[in-house]
């Protein structure tokens, strides 16, 4: 009796030390990225919360791992309940240039308390994203 419980007690041990192992990177369902931008972004993380007026905010934080300076467009798409999309200006494209190396966080707050989900949009500006293009200038 008491060898099957050292054996017990050392098979929890032993899954308590694999929960300590390192997981892999967690994947971002939120995200679309393009694949000239998969090529140089380096996601560290989305985050999300509540503004101060109980609206949703979403950001994402990210870096230019490549040695050139790229310039990244991006869009915040916000979904109601139900899934439709909320238009407005708060779901425009917009660019921003990066630097090698660093550390950028772009958030967004949603354009009305309707918002309970988004879509975080990181495409190169040489490639157009495959689907929901409404809003690309020029």
């Amino acid at each position: 009796m008491q060898i099957r419980n050292g054996v017990l007690a050392a098979a929890a041990l032993a899954l308590l030390g694999c929960q300590t192992q390192p997981q892999p990177p967690t994947d971002y369902p939120q995200l679309q990225i393009g694949p000239r931008a998969q090529s140089y972004l380096q996601i560290e993380a989305v985050q999300e919360g509540y503004a101060s007026s109980d609206l949703l905010r979403a950001g994402v934080r990210l870096y230019n791992r490549s040695n050139q300076q790229q310039t990244l467009r991006y869009r915040f798409s916000w979904f109601d309940a139900n899934g439709f999309e909320l238009k407005g200006l708060a779901s425009r494209w917009e660019q921003h240039p990066l630097r090698p190396a660093e550390p950028v966080m772009i958030d967004r707050v949603a354009p009305s308390p309707k918002a309970v989900r988004y879509r975080i949009q990181l495409f190169d500006p040489r490639t157009a994203p495959t689907h929901s293009t409404q809003g690309i200038d020029g």
